[in-house]
């Protein structure tokens, strides 16, 4: 028969398996106490449930350690599912499309252990807030077609305090290959691209600017990406 100090040792290893290192796991289906999982099996969320302040394009993943995922689905606060792949061995599901601003994010779905038990998936998250969401206007139209002295301009709803930042998302790409370079107008609100010679009658263009959810200053983020194709007209 135990003493009544094993049994207090024995109720304060339990509660200490129950508490720690499980914030984001969770216990089988159908059973409303907490249950020890085991060693090796684990849900795992990234970001952890109930994150705040998460940015709307971090990579968002729900992984299963010793164990399989057997349905994932992650919703926003209007119901609607974000698109996402499982992995071959099923053991990791990563959204496929952006997030939004400032929305409620819930998992659902079920997972199993490696000896087959069932195990549900919940939680939640939630997307910053940004105090300032900074537009953004191409000066060139998909499919356009433009004079040899053209620029790439892209204008900004509000000026931009952190330029090198809105900078390292730009891309300019041209075939055949033309030299050129980013410069802003005084008060920041413009960018613009030239090529450092001119444009050779009929190059096509890409201009890649990604800066959805980039913070350009403090509170301030990128409202959208643009991806625009066009060419310089022959003449």
């Amino acid at each position: 028969m135990w003493t009544l100090t094993a049994q207090v040792t024995a109720l304060a290893v339990v509660t200490m398996l129950l508490a720690g290192g499980c914030a984001n796991q969770v216990a089988p289906s159908g059973n409303s106490t907490p249950t020890v999982l085991t060693e090796d099996f684990g849900i795992v969320p990234n970001p952890p449930f109930s994150s705040a302040g998460v940015s709307p394009v971090q990579p968002i993943t729900i992984t299963v350690t010793d164990g399989t995922l057997l349905t994932v689905t992650l919703t926003n606060g209007e119901g609607s599912e974000v698109s996402g792949t499982l992995s071959d061995d099923q053991q990791r599901w990563t959204a496929t499309e952006p997030l939004g601003f400032g929305k409620r994010y819930t998992w659902s779905g079920t997972a199993f252990d490696a000896d087959g038990k069932r195990y549900p998936i919940n939680g939640s998250f939630r997307t910053l807030v940004p105090e300032v969401v900074v537009g953004v206007e191409p000066s060139v139209a998909p499919g356009g077609s433009y004079d040899t002295d053209t620029p790439i301009v892209l204008r900004f709803t509000s000026p931009i305090p952190d330029p090198a930042a809105v900078k390292r998302v730009l891309t300019v790409e041209t075939h055949p290959g033309t030299p050129g370079d980013w410069s802003w107008n005084d008060d920041r609100t413009a960018i613009s691209w030239r090529p450092a010679d001119g444009w050779q009658p009929g190059t096509t263009v890409r201009l890649l600017a990604k800066l959805y959810s980039v913070q350009v200053g403090d509170g301030q983020y990128g409202a959208t990406d643009v991806d625009v194709r066009f060419r310089i007209a022959r003449g």
